[in-house]
């Protein structure tokens, strides 16, 4: 590594304006990530905490049992930032998590920290050391959350519109409107499947097709001999006499 004692600028007009801090964003949302420094009971719910406590609790099947989360805590590295540089390996911390096992049927609790893994760690530069070599985290730009609407152009000038909703976290949904008026749905770059379909998985209220219909449009009773041929029949028609559709 090279150190420069010494900086000497030829240049002969002077800085408009003081060199900020380029690194000040990875180091300082990384200390917002980790509250490495912060008592277990002062940490926000941001960061890995925030992802913990959304976590947990764990309740089984049967609700008869349930493991909490107290607080994580970082052991100290077995390697310093040299040797794992020398010896190939990432420099982090053993990550532990203290849980709490409780019973119902029983007054006996249980609490011990589990091992999860190691958490590599960032230096002074805002470089990790990942299986010997340094490596950085680069920043860019991310599509906002929310629900975006499209509207598309065939040969035939024939609008079909479509919409994506995008989450915080997690798959993308895509819905659009084919050229035959059906309207398909791809999560994450797949494959298209029905909306119906789609439906029928989020809800079981949605289970049949006419379960799905009174959704979206008001329905009503009527006797056979006021059904008329413009008319769409829910449910299919069962004579009463034979049992036949």
């Amino acid at each position: 590594m090279v150190h420069v004692d010494k900086v000497r600028n030829f240049s002969k007009v002077g800085d408009a304006a003081p060199v900020p801090n380029l690194i000040d964003i990875q180091l300082s949302s990384y200390e917002r990530f980790l509250q490495m420094e912060t008592e277990p009971d002062r940490r926000k719910p941001e960061g890995l905490e925030g992802l913990l406590r959304e976590i947990f609790p764990i309740v089984s099947y049967d609700g008869k049992m349930s493991l909490d989360y107290l607080y994580y805590e970082l052991g100290e590295p077995r390697y310093d930032p040299q040797e794992c540089r020398d010896l190939r390996l990432t420099y982090g911390r053993p990550f532990r998590i203290r849980c709490r096992l409780s019973r119902k049927d029983s007054k006996d609790v249980l609490e011990e920290s589990i091992y999860v893994g190691e958490v590599p760690i960032m230096i002074g530069g805002g470089e990790f050391i990942i299986n010997g070599a340094e490596r950085v985290i680069v920043s860019q730009l991310h599509r906002s959350p929310g629900v975006d609407f499209t509207v598309e152009m065939q040969e035939s000038d024939r609008p079909l519109h479509g919409a994506r909703i995008i989450p915080e976290r997690g798959s993308w949904i895509e819905m659009s409107v084919t050229k035959k008026d059906s309207l398909v749905i791809r999560i994450d770059q797949s494959s298209k499947i029905p909306a119906t379909m789609f439906l029928r998985s989020m809800d079981e209220r949605f289970d049949t097709d006419a379960d799905i219909i009174r959704e979206f449009y008001p329905t009503k009773k009527l006797p056979v001999d006021k059904l008329r041929v413009q008319m769409y029949v829910v449910e299919p028609f069962v004579e009463p006499e034979t049992g036949e559709e």
